[in-house]
């Protein structure tokens, strides 16, 4: 008799741990954020990748580096210096989150955050720029506007759980939205293979929050995409890998 409970109780549990994985689980964790390896290319191309994974300090800072530095225009430098920003808005958000609620998924997520922000200090090191953020406190910007943002969005998010992953999915609409514009801004390739790569990040984490809130009962109700492009997004499958420039994967040495 106590062999078929713990049988049940073994059977229970494998068929419990993937629907758990698909309502939490879909959103970029650390070891996906920027990495390439085994999943899906672009969701418009539907690509498949094969390579061994490869995290952010592997092949993406590598490919980055080794992209021939060009002219900055002065739009290129203030979406160095507000993207580097509104990624630590990102991260600093959801680490306040974590300590707030239990899901896991603001704990992932501000840990590809992080990475977004490392990403975004390579090019501003290679182009010998000032650093915007020069006081990396959580909650501490240099932006009044940002500041002001960091604020509201805590405030929002700390009263309940559903406020919370309202304020995730929206920080990714409003990511996704930025990075299409400064992306249609610049020029220089690396600039425009970074952008490619945080509006990847950016779509795996509303994978991750869009999905939660529907199987809490909840819509989100886009904010800055068209709803069309947000529920597109949220329902397609998670992009693993690096792009070029023209969000295409990257094969070889760099890639898969």
């Amino acid at each position: 008799m106590i062999k078929k409970m713990l049988a049940l109780i073994v059977i229970t549990g494998f068929l419990f741990i993937p629907v758990l994985g698909h309502v939490v689980g879909n959103y970029e964790t650390a070891a996906q954020d920027m990495g390439n390896g085994n999943g899906q290319g672009n969701k418009h191309k539907k690509r498949k990748g094969n390579g061994p994974g490869q995290g952010f300090n592997g092949g993406f800072e590598a490919y980055l580096l080794s992209l021939p530095m060009e002219k900055l225009s002065v739009q290129e430098r203030k979406g160095l210096f507000h993207m580097r920003e509104e990624e630590k808005l990102a991260r600093d958000v959801y680490l306040t989150f974590s300590k707030i609620w239990t899901p896991r998924i603001f704990a992932n997520i501000a840990q590809s955050e992080q990475r977004h922000m490392d990403a975004v200090k390579v090019l501003i090191d290679k182009y010998e720029l000032k650093d915007p953020i020069t006081d990396d406190t959580v909650g501490v910007f240099s932006d009044p506007k940002l500041q002001g943002l960091y604020n509201d969005l805590i405030s929002r998010g700390s009263v309940t759980l559903i406020e919370a992953l309202r304020v995730g999915a929206m920080i990714e609409d409003m990511d996704i939205y930025d990075l299409q514009g400064f992306l249609a801004q610049a020029d220089n390739k690396d600039i425009k293979t970074l952008y490619q790569n945080l509006m990847k990040g950016s779509r795996n984490h509303m994978r991750g929050f869009v999905p939660l809130l529907e199987s809490l009962g909840e819509k989100y109700e886009a904010q800055y995409l068209t709803q069309e492009e947000v529920d597109e997004i949220a329902h397609s499958a998670i992009e693993r890998g690096i792009y070029d420039e023209n969000g295409e994967p990257l094969f070889g040495k760099y890639g898969w």
